[in-house]
């Protein structure tokens, strides 16, 4: 009886634990930045990457896994701004769908890139910014 107890209790922490493994979703969206943030820092001139993403973007769903982590990888501090229920970042920064990763430089943007892209060109736009920096 003592044996059953002993298996039934290591089995059932196993399961919970393999159930938590699997379950575990990476927060991609941690980084946030406002929209206040976001003018001031232009206005004070300040370098930033943001990703202009919404939560209900099925590509943004599908990029953000590889260009979180790599953006990350690479040394460039990537910030995130949802706009799913904002009107003001459309047209203040010209965002024509989601995703869209801006680089700003002395307060004026240097370069975008839109859509759902191969992981080979976000990379290669990375690569670019971090050379112009």
């Amino acid at each position: 009886m003592k044996k059953m107890l002993i298996f039934a209790t290591i089995s059932i922490v196993l399961l919970v634990t393999i159930t938590l493994l699997i379950n575990k979703k990476e927060n991609y969206y941690k980084n946030q930045i406002s929209q206040q943030e976001l003018k001031q820092n232009l206005l004070e001139k300040k370098e930033k990457v943001i990703y202009f993403y919404q939560t209900n973007c099925s590509h943004c769903l599908k990029i953000s896994p590889i260009i979180v982590p790599m953006a990350k990888d690479m040394s460039i501090n990537m910030e995130v701004l949802n706009i799913e229920k904002e009107i003001d970042p459309w047209k203040d920064y010209n965002i024509k769908g989601t995703p869209t990763i801006i680089h700003y430089k002395d307060g004026e943007e240097q370069s975008r890139i839109m859509g759902e892209k191969s992981e080979e060109t976000f990379k290669k736009w990375f690569e670019q910014i971090k050379k112009s920096s």
